[in-house]
């Protein structure tokens, strides 16, 4: 086995080491620097970054004495992209009583507005495989995208915007959170945080994109750190982990206390609080990270030749998960 083998290993140990301890930081400072307004701190959960080893790489250099085959391990790991706050416009009283653990039937006009700003999230590449994403970089403010995010155009007149059941959150008809287009501040929810997961999927489904009709810094590319060849995730893709899941922040869930990422989605007709039970921010914003997946392997050599994956990553995971 190679230096780099081991190199390789031992980064991946301290990785499970990290997560495996739940390593917390604050990110007050340096996010409060640019306009954060939730009271925000963030870990980083073994569950989020689901770790693997899930193929080979075979690198070939030659020189004038020849040519040498070299292999690789290649990895795959979800890393922490972007932090994702989704603030009230209208203050706090717009907002849900907080002491109310569910979400149904609220007196209050379910049209709803939000404004939302992402940045790079602080650990943005600091895993393993590197990231698309840089830190603390802002990569979308709303107030800054008037047509698109206030008014919705053009998106308005879009196919998905206008056919019932096409890039819908959730399962149309029976259990809906929303639609994805228009990608605008406005929607019709019942509930408070439902509604700003569907902003945090609509905000992330556009930086994820290049060349989108709104006000943004793209968050695409190629992810290099000059050591590993890597293959980075595509654009978000709603009800499916396949480029993307979520980990709640602010308000911390009481039923996981923000310990977990998932899908957004979920079917909670049968519950009795519904997905938004005990999610209700007392401030009326919210705040996400959104991970995304990676793969890669350490360069061995001049050309990379091939590469297999044994196993599919990520694992796929879907919002069908029952309350």
């Amino acid at each position: 086995m190679t230096g780099r083998h081991l190199k390789a290993r031992a980064c991946l140990l301290a990785l499970l080491l990290l997560t495996a301890t739940s390593h917390r930081a604050t990110a007050a400072a340096g996010v409060g620097a640019v306009g954060w307004s939730v009271p925000l701190s963030y870990n980083i959960p073994f569950a989020c970054i689901l770790p693997m080893t899930v193929g080979i790489c075979v690198w070939l250099t030659c020189t004038t004495f020849g040519c040498d085959v070299d292999t690789s391990v290649k990895y795959g790991h979800f890393n922490p992209d972007a932090l994702i706050e989704v603030t009230n416009p209208d203050g706090i009283n717009r907002v849900e009583d907080p002491k109310r653990i569910d979400s149904y039937n609220r007196n209050h006009n379910n049209l709803i507005h939000r404004e939302v700003n992402i940045l790079g999230h602080p650990l943005a590449g600091q895993l393993y495989c590197p990231s698309q994403a840089d830190a603390l970089t802002p990569y979308f403010l709303s107030p800054l995208d008037p047509l698109g995010w206030q008014w919705g155009i053009p998106e308005m007149i879009y196919p998905q915007s206008l056919i019932p059941g096409l890039r819908e959150i959730g399962n149309w008809p029976l259990n809906r959170w929303g639609n994805v287009y228009p990608r605008s501040g406005w929607t019709v929810q019942y509930s408070e945080p439902k509604a700003a997961a569907l902003f945090a999927q609509r905000s992330g489904d556009i930086i994820t994109r290049s060349a989108q009709p709104h006000v943004y810094n793209p968050m695409t590319g190629q992810a290099d750190d000059g050591d590993k060849f890597t293959w980075e995730p595509e654009g978000l893709i709603e009800n499916t982990n396949e480029e993307g899941w979520w980990q709640m922040l602010y308000p911390p869930p009481a039923d996981s206390g923000g310990q977990i990422c998932e899908v957004f989605g979920k079917n909670d007709t049968l519950s009795l609080t519904g997905w938004g039970g005990g999610k209700v921010s007392p401030t009326g914003s919210y705040a996400f990270t959104l991970w995304r997946p990676y793969t890669c392997c350490t360069i061995e050599g001049m050309f990379l030749i091939f590469h297999f994956d044994y196993i599919p990553y990520p694992p796929q995971v879907g919002n069908n998960a029952g309350p």
